[in-house]
């Protein structure tokens, strides 16, 4: 009976139909808002505060129609006794027209605001759906040479922001630090690369004890007046946060919607321990130099890095790639070099699985050493779905799929590391040599020609020139080349010049070469290649001699792929370790025009 006489006052207080009255309004209003927000460049959270909003004052307007009425005199206060027939009957239409008016206005105004919005939207340029932007390297107000880490660090952690929106392709810092003011303005390369960037990103970052100051600036071409800017501050615990914040602020004036996934990356950033965090800016600083102790320099920084905080997954990722990259460097390479990297990336990806690195180093060792070809492609695909911008997981991923004779897919994946890295001269280079195995030499020689730009004494271009001018017959002009390669960097004697000589019929040379590799401290490169080079002078018992599946040295996949004369490919005992590596059986190696992603 209680229940039965709350809604009969219920209904005399004209509650119902006043709720129905609020939300019909409420519905308008949100319609209203959905297409008028958007086309005013209105923050993405402010459709959802007005929904808050109008849900509040629905509580509030149940209790307003409790109290009050409509009627002719205006609102009035509602009577506590029974109201006659016919004052409810008046009551009704009222609030029926109320009803009735709302939604005839609300409608008309729907369809004049959409006209609008959509006139608007239409004179307004098309947008590419992914936009092209280059991080200017950030400039540290006050500091010297030894304060470098912190610039190239700062930059680094924009990049890896803003590279969780799916929206962005952004180049590598090894390239944008050729765009730092003074760089050379008659550069063919640079400037084609330039008219492919729609934004670039500059600024200052100063260092106050425990505070970092930044200033931001959007550009929509290098030297013209910023479209936006914004200066910035956060305590060094926050750092992350703080290029998180700069991050979605950028993706903002470049008129990108941030998907909610991509946003939920920015969510769970944890603050960063002060000490270990220097040292961990420290160890990327390094590795990203040229020289072996450089890199070994970095190593020793990202493991201090994790034993004053061994709960930093960004720091293990790192170390796992540290020591990929130190097992890529042929005779010089650490033993354990590749089992170190295995367990880093696994600590990484243990402690947060959302860091791109680490799944990317996974598929690297797995790629290189470990063999487990299944879990290699696995680990490639959550890295770039994670980050697509990660230019050496789209080069070593490329090596993968040229290993088991993917060529279309190959180059394609190789296009792309050497887009998001355009002036880094080894993606471009080994662009090269992947054309070169598939007979495509023009193409190579043109990718070399981009090398040129960057370093004309670039051992690697050299190398890859020189191959090719000897596959085209043009014998004297590579060994020089091959020759030059050497000179300037010892490395490519063995796998160049010495091998070359052999396959050009200059046997005395290559075997002097050969004899001069047997001189070496056995380890596993140099016994790669001294197999290679018997198997050109036909004693292939002595090249199986050489080979085992306990070879760890990364380059020993290749040869599937590279280094030795096609007879030999046809011998079991070659076919026998292909198999026992769990890789296909040799063919060659083809290249479908028609087929590639660039011909679609």
């Amino acid at each position: 009976m209680k229940w039965n006489k709350l809604i009969s006052e219920l209904k005399r207080r004209h509650v119902f139909k006043s709720t129905i009255a609020y939300l019909a309004i409420s519905w308008i209003v949100i319609q209203i808002a959905s297409i008028l927000l958007p086309a005013l460049d209105a923050p993405d959270t402010a459709l959802k505060t007005l929904i808050y909003i109008l849900a509040a004052g629905l509580v509030l307007w149940i209790g307003f129609s409790w109290y009050y009425d409509l009627t002719r005199d205006g609102i009035q206060k509602t009577d506590d006794t029974e109201t006659s027939p016919e004052s409810l009957q008046l009551a009704n239409r009222r609030l029926n027209k109320v009803i009735a008016g709302s939604l005839t206005v609300g409608v008309l105004l729907l369809i004049v605001i959409s006209f609008w919005a959509g006139s608007n939207w239409n004179d307004q340029p098309a947008t590419p759906e992914i936009k092209k932007i280059a991080v200017i390297p950030l400039v540290l107000k006050t500091g010297g040479e030894e304060d470098a880490y912190l610039e190239t660090g700062m930059t680094q952690e924009l990049i890896d922001q803003l590279s969780k929106v799916e929206q962005l392709t952004v180049i590598n810092q090894r390239s944008t630090k050729v765009l730092t003011s003074g760089f050379d303005q008659t550069n063919t390369l640079i400037l084609n690369v330039i008219k492919g960037v729609d934004f670039f990103v500059d600024g200052s970052i100063e260092r106050e004890f425990d505070r970092i100051n930044v200033q931001i600036a959007l550009r929509e071409s290098i030297g013209v007046e910023p479209v936006w800017q914004k200066g910035y501050s956060s305590d060094i615990l926050e750092v992350r946060l703080l290029w998180a914040n700069v991050a979605a602020d950028l993706a903002s004036q470049m008129g990108i919607v941030v998907k909610p996934e991509n946003q939920l990356f920015w969510s769970g950033l944890r603050p960063v321990n002060p000490k270990a965090y220097e040292l961990y800016l420290k160890g990327r600083h390094y590795l990203n130099k040229s020289t072996l102790d450089e890199r070994k320099q970095g190593l020793l920084y990202l493991q201090e890095a994790i034993d004053l905080n061994p709960s930093d997954p960004h720091a293990y990722a790192w170390l796992s790639e540290a020591y990929i990259m130190l097992g890529h460097n042929g005779p010089d390479a650490p033993p354990d070099a590749f089992p170190n990297a295995l367990k880093a990336a696994e600590r990484a990806i243990e402690l947060d699985s959302t860091i791109a690195l680490g799944w990317a180093s996974l598929s690297h060792y797995h790629t290189y050493y470990g063999r487990d070809w299944a879990k290699a492609e696995s680990a490639f695909y959550r890295a770039n779905e994670l980050d697509p911008n990660l230019a050496d997981n789209h080069f070593h991923r490329s090596w993968y799929l040229a290993i088991f004779g993917e060529m279309n897919e190959a180059i394609e994946e190789h296009k792309l590391a050497r887009d998001l890295d355009p002036f880094t001269p080894y993606q471009t280079a080994w662009l090269g040599e992947l054309y070169r195995w598939v007979g495509m030499y023009e193409e190579g020689l043109r990718e070399v020609e981009r090398v040129n730009y960057m370093d004309d004494k670039f051992a690697l271009g050299l190398f890859i020139r020189g191959r090719i001018f000897i596959d085209q017959g043009k014998v004297e002009e590579g060994l020089e080349l091959l020759r030059q390669s050497a000179e300037i960097d010892q490395f490519w004697k063995y796998p160049g010049y010495g091998l070359a000589l052999l396959q050009t019929g200059h046997i005395e040379e290559g075997k002097a070469i050969l004899r001069e590799m047997e001189q070496i401290p056995p380890n596993d490169f140099i016994d790669l290649f001294i197999g290679v080079y018997y198997a050109y002078l036909g004693d292939y018992d002595k090249s199986f001699e050489m080979w085992n599946i306990e070879n760890e040295t990364a380059w020993f996949v290749g040869l599937r792929i590279m280094f030795v004369p096609d007879e030999i490919r046809k011998d079991p005992r070659f076919i026998q370790l292909m198999r026992d590596m769990n890789l296909p059986d040799p063919a060659p190696l083809v290249y479908h025009p028609e087929g590639s992603a660039s011909a679609l």
